[in-house]
């Protein structure tokens, strides 16, 4: 269709009826659909998939719930390790490049220097695909990972090309490396921003101003976490011998439901990747995630449990 047509057979005596032409796309729709494309083969490749589910058992072998997750998930600075890091190997080696077609000095040492930042940077991106929960994200996952080990490997032979008096073979393997490190970084913003890898999960819930009433008071149990209502969006409420704690049910790190976690102490476990938040302010109390829960104050008026937000 998007020509204009008149009806025939049926509807001929009705009239004519014109359809509407289909209007430009915009700037690079077609580059784009390329590369939408592109990616939803990498999402549908169950070699790809089964890959990046093998790598994640791996790595989460290493890397179980405690400091060292902490650690290279960011949770100790309250945002995600990988992303941030990503800038040292990628801004030396794009500054490479350019000193590389000036014919200036420095390339060579930049390059060494993404060699060696890309190793942290690599443990924080697997810590990340260890906590991948589908197929597509992992196929996804496995494919920006190899992209990325390619382009380590180029970029390091081309390091020992230079170093070695063949420096024109080393230009050539840095752009071959650039073009890899291109398509790795495509990945990963699709990994980000169509696929929510590494973003606060409660980014778009309400907050609630006004004290709101969830639930009545005699249904929520002692010392049993328990899911409501507020402003539109979920919320675990859970009543100790000390009043009722309110945090947001959907998990910062990843969207679990923290109504299905487990009670230890002062906090709640989320029942997907063990991030656990204390119960009265939400703060961060174990990784993986790096950002705190919505929290709620609370109280009791007329048999009905009411909450808004801590300010």
């Amino acid at each position: 269709m998007g020509v204009t047509e008149k009806e025939t057979g049926a509807n001929a005596g009705e009239g004519d009826h014109q359809v509407t032409p289909q209007s430009p796309g915009a700037l690079g729709a077609g580059l784009a659909a390329t590369a939408e494309s592109i990616v939803r083969t990498i999402e549908g490749s169950p070699e790809f998939a089964k890959l990046g589910q093998q790598v994640a058992g791996i790595v989460g072998k290493f890397l179980p719930p405690g400091s060292m997750k902490d650690l290279v998930s960011g949770t100790w600075m309250g945002h995600p390790a990988h992303p941030m890091l990503t800038d040292i190997p990628i801004g030396a080696w794009t500054s490479a490049l350019f000193l590389d077609l000036m014919g200036k000095d420095g390339a060579d040492t930049l390059i060494g220097l993404g060699i060696l930042a890309a190793l942290p940077t690599a443990v924080t991106g697997l810590s990340e695909l260890a906590d991948f929960g589908s197929d597509p994200e992992f196929a996804v996952g496995a494919a920006h990972a190899l992209a990325n080990v390619a382009a380590l490997g180029l970029y390091s032979t081309s390091w020992l090309a230079r170093k070695t008096g063949s420096r024109s073979l080393g230009v050539v393997l840095s752009l071959a490396a650039t073009g890899l490190l291109t398509g790795a970084g495509f990945l990963g913003g699709h990994l980000s921003f169509r696929r929510g890898i590494g973003v606060n999960h409660t980014a778009y819930e309400w907050g609630v101003d006004d004290w709101t009433p969830v639930l009545a008071d005699a249904d929520l149990p002692l010392a049993a976490p328990m899911v409501a209502n507020a402003g539109g969006s979920d919320i675990v409420l859970y009543r100790r011998v000390d009043g009722i704690c309110a945090l947001s049910d959907r998990c910062t790190h990843a969207g679990g439901p923290l109504h299905e976690g487990t009670i230890e102490g002062d906090r709640i476990i989320c029942p997907w990747h063990a991030s656990a938040f204390h119960l009265q302010d939400g703060t961060v109390a174990r990784g993986p995630a790096t950002a705190p829960q919505p929290s709620f104050e609370t109280r009791v008026r007329d048999g009905q449990i009411e909450v808004r937000s801590r300010k």
